[in-house]
């Protein structure tokens, strides 16, 4: 499995002095998963910081956003995509303010059919409450960026709130992309879904943004070159 990072804590944006956000800054958490028969599983989860008092303006060159992404090389190594995954939703969902996906309970069911049927409490919970199960007290308020009417793709989407360079189809047809490439793509849709949650929860606000830039500020050392394969 190979995992890419640009956090400089060890597991978790959410707790402790190491983390780059000011301390008690409230979280923004948005993932990105895919899992099929025919492909490794793959995520990412992106955290954005939201501001307590009014609306930040952001620009390509002023957002700031951590990271987590990992994917398997090979089906054996599903089961510790599936943990990882897990592991960060129930962090998310108890300590985040908002938790947000594009279809995510979709995407979840996905990774646990493809599973091998390991204990999954944060991913069961995410889903079950994405569609439609009451939520707790003291979690994370949901957000799914295609609640608006209509089969919108995310790339769609992102047309309608300025945010450029989200491919419409990855992988794209005929192609068989590389790991670092996978774990690029599962960053840039994760982030484009914080940004349009955090803007429909008007925390954040911009006139347009390119996505391929952010990403290659915040994550050109991570995504271009991998460390060795973890076990």
């Amino acid at each position: 499995m190979r995992k890419a990072s640009n956090l400089n804590w060890a597991d978790t944006p959410f707790g402790g002095a190491r983390r780059p956000f000011a301390d008690r800054t409230s979280l923004l958490a948005a993932f990105s998963v895919t899992a099929t028969d025919s492909s490794p599983a793959a995520a990412a989860a992106v955290y954005l910081p939201l501001p307590r008092a009014r609306s930040l303006t952001v620009t390509d060159t002023t957002v700031r956003f951590g990271f987590h992404a990992l994917a398997a090389e090979e089906p054996a190594e599903t089961p510790a995509v599936v943990a990882s995954v897990d592991a960060l939703l129930v962090q998310a969902r108890r300590q985040a303010a908002i938790l947000a996906g594009h279809r995510l309970g979709d995407q979840l069911a996905a990774l646990t059919a493809v599973g091998t049927g390991q204990a999954t409490r944060g991913i069961a919970a995410v889903r079950d409450a994405w569609h439609g199960q009451p939520l707790e007290r003291g979690v994370a308020r949901l957000h799914d960026t295609s609640s608006q009417p209509g089969p919108a793709t995310l790339a769609d989407i992102c047309a309608g709130y300025d945010l450029h360079t989200l491919p419409a189809e990855f992988p794209p047809a005929g192609t068989d992309p590389t790991t670092p490439q996978i774990l690029r793509q599962h960053v840039t849709y994760a982030l484009a879904i914080a940004l349009i949650a955090a803007r429909n929860a008007d925390h954040y606000q911009w006139d347009a943004l390119h996505l391929d830039a952010i990403v290659d500020a915040a994550a050109w050392d991570q995504l271009t070159y991998l460390p060795p394969r973890i076990p």
